[in-house]
């Protein structure tokens, strides 16, 4: 009798003593692995196993993000939104029940106002709206190849249709014009070139486009031009879809010139000899008659906001001290002025203390020229 049943026994063992099949591996959709972006998050679609969950990592530390399930046979598929950090972001999907990594890319982050580039090793960059990655999603997402109006709806504009996947582009305070009413191909090309949606043509000439002649006539011949508008890199300061304040500012005063010039600036502003005093009260944007965007050279300009000195040909701090000459003795590449004394920004300017009332502070600042 035992013999009989013997092969049935021993197959039974067999299956039992088989490894459990492995689950499949997440599989990462879009982004590519190495992808370069302009926007600050991006959105990753991937497959998960059967009740089963992910945990996501960026830059090593675990962060909580919602994501979307749609649930399959083999697979489930899983969109959720990366918030990206400038430069390279190395995002991992964790297996929720004990934090094993399943899958590993790298996403770079060039802002559009950057003029870096990140053309290195492993990177490429990335474009969704391309035929081949649309028609991954085809089969759930309706993309149609032409846009007119809104499917099904004729008086509403194409644009409708990209907040619905790019929701921030309408988030702030205050919008740019076409961003106000969906005109997303007023800047933005629909057609295939390879990748759809990217700029119709240069940062310059895409603002020109409605702002022809703007800074021909803001500049107005002036001499000195801000290094951004003379690039033709609006976007350095201007947010194309809308800003923080108006003129769509990406930031507000001061953070929008600590961006670019926080290396060059004594920080922390607020506790410098213009601390209360707007960035914009003394430099233009966009280009001066004098260098670092002044509207004039000189004690001439300090003199707007302090016209006690404006008529002084000396007498300043002490009677028959000059205040303007040729040459500046502590620095004889430059004319003698304000500025010589005087640190705009500075944290210990002279203005802050009554050296004349101390006689070391006086010798030590005045040893800078009479040495």
């Amino acid at each position: 009798m035992m013999t009989r049943w013997l092969p049935a026994l021993v197959l039974l063992w067999t299956l039992v003593a088989l490894p459990a099949a492995a689950a499949p591996a997440p599989r990462v959709l879009v982004p590519l692995d190495g992808a370069v972006v302009h926007c600050p998050d991006v959105l990753l679609v991937h497959t998960v196993p059967p009740e089963q969950a992910t945990l996501y990592s960026i830059n090593g530390t675990r962060v909580a993000l919602k994501a979307v399930a749609v649930p399959g046979n083999d697979a489930d598929l899983y969109h959720v939104r990366i918030p990206l950090t400038e430069g390279r972001n190395e995002v991992r999907l964790l297996a929720a029940a004990d934090e094993s990594t399943t899958a590993t890319l790298s996403i770079t982050y060039v802002p559009p106002y950057s003029r870096r580039t990140a053309m290195k090793r492993g990177t490429r960059p990335y474009a969704f709206h391309t035929r081949e990655q649309e028609a991954t999603c085809a089969g759930c997402h309706s993309i149609p190849e032409v846009f007119e109006t809104v499917p099904d709806r004729p008086l509403a504009p194409a644009g409708k249709v990209c907040g619905a996947c790019h929701p921030r582009v309408e988030s702030a305070p205050h919008l740019h014009g076409p961003v106000a009413v969906y005109a997303c191909f007023m800047c933005h090309n629909p057609d295939y070139s390879p990748a759809r949606f990217g700029n119709k043509t240069s940062q310059a000439a895409s603002c020109g486009t409605c702002h022809e002649g703007f800074l021909s006539k803001i500049l107005g011949g002036k001499k000195h031009v801000h290094g951004p508008v003379a690039t033709g890199s609006c976007l350095a300061c201007h947010d194309p879809h809308g800003g923080k304040t108006g003129a769509n500012i990406r930031e507000t005063l001061p953070d929008l010139c600590l961006l670019c010039h926080a290396d060059t600036l004594p920080l922390p502003l607020e506790k410098g000899l213009h601390a209360k005093v707007p960035c914009a009260s003394c430099h233009d944007a966009h280009g001066g008659a004098s260098p670092m965007m002044l509207p004039e050279a000189g004690n001439a300009f300090c003199a707007r906001c302090h016209p006690e000195v404006a008529d002084m040909k000396s007498g300043h701090p002490i009677a028959g001290h000059p205040v303007a000459a040729k040459v500046d003795p502590s620095k004889p590449s430059r004319t003698f002025g304000c500025h010589s004394c005087h640190e705009p920004h500075g944290l210990q300017d002279v203005s802050k203390q009554d050296i004349l009332a101390d006689e070391k502070a006086q010798r030590q600042f005045c040893r800078r020229c009479h040495y």
